[in-house]
């Protein structure tokens, strides 16, 4: 039979397969074995898991045509308060993003803005 070394592995997959051993009644080397054999023989599940968890999500989300969205909004037309706040709200956001406005230099990469800088500083001395 073959050996095989497997290293860098994390500290948290090897306290998970210690656990798993445990759990199993068998040594961390015979549930690693267990584990590769059955991920070679493929009889293992054919997804992660996360597939189906995924299906089941949005399987459990119930679409709502927009006409019946359009008609509750129509049904409930919002009261004079809610309306103001409303209003409030969006100036409020408003103000945050004029507050908030960053320059095109600032979001230029340090390295162009020091070139831009020195580039400046040059121009001024040359005049």
């Amino acid at each position: 039979m073959a050996a095989v070394t497997i290293r860098n592995l994390s500290d948290e997959v090897v306290e998970a397969l210690k656990k798993r051993a445990k759990r199993n009644g068998r040594s961390m080397e015979a549930e690693i074995r267990e584990a590769l054999g059955r991920l070679a023989a493929d009889d293992g599940p054919k997804d992660s898991g996360l597939e189906a968890g995924l299906a089941r999500d949005v399987a459990s989300r119930r679409s709502v045509p927009m006409h019946e969205v359009v008609a509750r909004i129509a049904a409930n037309p919002r009261t004079p308060d809610q309306r103001r706040a409303a209003q409030d709200w969006a100036q409020e956001i408003e103000a945050e993003r004029l507050a908030y406005t960053v320059s095109d230099e600032e979001l230029m990469d340090p390295w162009e803005r020091a070139e831009l800088h020195l580039q400046r500083l040059r121009n001024e001395q040359g005049k």
